[in-house]
């Protein structure tokens, strides 16, 4: 059986992002003014992307630990790519419409897009600290972590658990994040 798979992240508006990732409207407005978030060019209104809600979390979360939000960019941006693999395995963030296929097949196409390798090979947690946005890490594991911590000591350390991240966005979103239609093509 041959099939094409296409995957659609969803969209949010910023209502619902505020629910998401706790960036208020109002917030959203203000950090769009300073120029810490992108405004859109033809002034038409925002519908966040997937990742720009994990962006978003990640920078709410650094921001309520007392980080400046506008030095949390890297960071935010370094946590999407182990996030989006974390949604992979968690159920409910991942819907396949449109033509039936094997749960086998299924499951394959999920690998796929976490690479076969899942979250430990992204780095499931980032490690933040030291004096500007560029001090940070992805580490698979605690173990990781603790091996870090010997070898760069750091008065603090902010840590970020992706898969966490992940299931938590996944929850509030109230359902699927993720879309893959499906389409049995000719053989």
């Amino acid at each position: 059986m041959r099939y094409s798979v296409e995957t659609i992240s969803r969209d949010f508006t910023p209502a619902e992002a505020a629910t998401v990732t706790g960036v208020s409207t109002t917030l959203q407005r203000d950090w769009r003014r300073r120029g810490v978030i992108e405004s859109k060019a033809d002034g038409t209104w925002t519908r966040w992307r997937l990742e720009d809600i994990i962006r978003l979390a990640v920078m709410k979360l650094l921001s309520d630990a007392g980080v400046d939000v506008s030095s949390t960019k890297i960071i935010a941006h370094m946590a999407i790519l182990p996030t989006l693999v974390a949604m992979e395995e968690i159920d409910g963030a991942v819907v396949f419409e449109g033509d039936e296929i094997p749960d086998l097949s299924r499951e394959r196409i999920r690998a796929a897009a976490a690479n076969d390798a899942g979250p430990a090979a992204y780095g499931r947690f980032l490690v933040c600290g030291g004096s500007n946005e560029l001090d940070v890490t992805r580490v698979p594991n605690l173990a990781a972590m603790d091996d870090l911590a010997d070898e760069e000591p750091r008065a603090i350390s902010f840590v970020i658990d992706c898969w966490f991240l992940a299931s938590l966005i996944v929850d509030r979103a109230g359902g699927p994040v993720i879309r893959r239609k499906v389409e049995i093509t000719a053989e």
